[in-house]
């Protein structure tokens, strides 16, 4: 999704529908140390990708109540953020403004034996933020509680059908784009089953797997309730291992979105879509220290009105265990993104990694990622400020952006029970693109912004 702005007087009495920059503020310090749940998806078992992460540097020891395991863990993160409400210098009363604050993260997680005819697997995890705000009211506004909470249950995983009901709830705290009290917090919940058929009694061993996933989402706005919707969600995904470590696999999903009102829709920013995927290619081991991805496939945006993507999907990743403590990867996909601006962005994405390991008290993770993206359509939007910086592209007059992200982690084990993380994040999107006023000809949203952040953290876990 992408981000909006809620400015006074652009295309609505109270709140900006441009959508200006994405909702998801990058990688971000949460997203660094992989504390947040980022995207709502049917189930990780699902997921293809070609990096060779490091083993856990430590395993947590856990608490046995009979059959289950129970992994508590507690937080506590500082954390400093140049540019909370991403502002430009050019931006009339919106230049960047920096914030600190404290976050509380405790975590729970819940799970029983593996080779169970029933298993469970419960996450929990909470955010909450206090805000070193001095007297200014919009960072204050910025203090609450966020987290996440994930449920899984499978029936018969270790038979040739399985069944699975899984919940994934996510409450997440986002600062808007604009220095206001308004914010861009949200929850948003994921309820649905899959059933899979994979003959075989030893998991790992099995050649042929297909997982069909239904499921229904909504996503609500504390406050931007313009953007509220709810999608009806089917996934396919089929894998054939046809040598020990490299399998073929197609995957497709088709979902059913639908905006709560029609408020986007009569400015001609976002209307209601069916996005349609399916890829087909190989994942697996190209020897024994790399590891290889390549997918390609089509794609549909088919949105109700306005432009849509319809275009080519491809996903090629290339992973390598240089050695037992250092791990490299790089990857480019090609693939669409839905939109409160002009209905989709169609987006490149190149990214890469490096997760270097010293001794067995410290991991250091280094991630890029670049994205090059094209909007639809935006010669009709409705609004009180006129859009300049729209280049020609083949959906008619279109913004483009380059969003770059990146972070430098290091983790270290203090002791057996406390780990600690230190960590920088980078966030920035250089655009022409930019709204401006009728009357004075000021420069209302730049759309460009760059951010920076840096944290610390300590955790207790058992």
């Amino acid at each position: 999704m992408q981000r909006m702005s809620m400015k006074p007087d652009l295309f609505t009495s109270t709140a900006c529908l441009l959508c200006a920059r994405a909702v998801n503020r990058g990688s971000g310090a949460m997203g660094a140390i992989v504390l947040f749940v980022a995207a709502l998806q049917a189930g990780p078992a699902n997921a293809q990708t070609a990096e060779q992460p490091l083993p856990p540097l430590a395993q947590e020891r856990g608490v046995r109540t009979g059959e289950f395991v129970l992994h508590p863990s507690l937080s506590l993160m500082g954390h400093h953020d140049t540019n909370l409400f991403n502002g430009n210098d050019s931006e009339a009363g919106n230049q960047p403004t920096g914030a600190t604050s404290l976050r509380i993260i405790p975590r729970l997680q819940l799970t029983n034996d593996p080779n169970s005819n029933v298993t469970l697997a419960f996450n929990g995890q909470g955010d909450a933020r206090i805000y070193f705000a001095g007297d200014n009211s919009a960072i204050a506004a910025q203090q609450n509680v966020g987290g996440n909470v994930g449920l899984d249950i499978t029936a018969g995983q270790r038979r040739s059908f399985s069944f699975t009901f899984f919940d994934y709830f996510n409450r997440s705290l986002r600062a808007n784009n604009w220095e206001t009290t308004q914010t861009f917090n949200r929850i948003a919940n994921d309820v649905g089953a899959r059933i899979e058929f994979h003959p075989g009694d030893i998991p790992e061993r099995r050649p042929f797997n297909v997982a069909f996933t239904a499921s229904y989402a909504f996503d609500w706005f504390d406050e931007f309730t313009a953007a509220d919707s709810s999608t009806v969600r089917t996934r396919l995904v089929g894998s054939w291992k046809f040598l020990p470590k490299t399998a073929g696999v197609i995957d497709a999903n088709w979902d059913f979105r639908t905006y709560d009102s029609g408020e986007l829709a009569s400015r001609n920013l976002a209307f209601n879509s069916k996005p349609f995927r399916a890829r087909v290619g190989l994942t697996g081991m190209l020897t024994k220290r790399m590891s290889a991805q390549a997918l390609a496939g089509w794609g549909l945006s088919a949105h109700s009105a306005g432009s849509s993507f319809n275009n080519y999907l491809a996903n090629v990743g290339v992973g390598v265990r240089a050695s037992e403590s250092t791990r490299l990867y790089a990857g480019y996909d090609h693939d669409f993104m839905d939109s409160f601006l002009s209905n989709y962005a169609d987006v490149h994405r190149f990214s890469g990694s490096l997760r270097q390991r010293f001794g067995q008290i410290m991991d250091v993770t280094a991630q890029f990622t670049a994205r090059i993206m094209t909007y639809g359509d935006l010669s009709g939007i409705k609004g009180n400020a006129n859009i300049e910086g729209l280049t020609t592209c083949s959906a008619g007059k279109c913004r483009r952006d380059t969003a770059l992200d990146g972070s430098l982690v290091a983790s270290f084990e203090v002791a057996r029970l406390l780990s600690m993380n230190i960590g920088y994040t980078l966030r920035s999107v250089r655009t022409n693109f930019k709204v401006v006023s009728k009357t004075n000809k000021a420069v209302l949203d730049a759309g460009a912004f760059t951010g920076h952040e840096i944290f610390a953290s300590l955790a207790l876990r058992y």
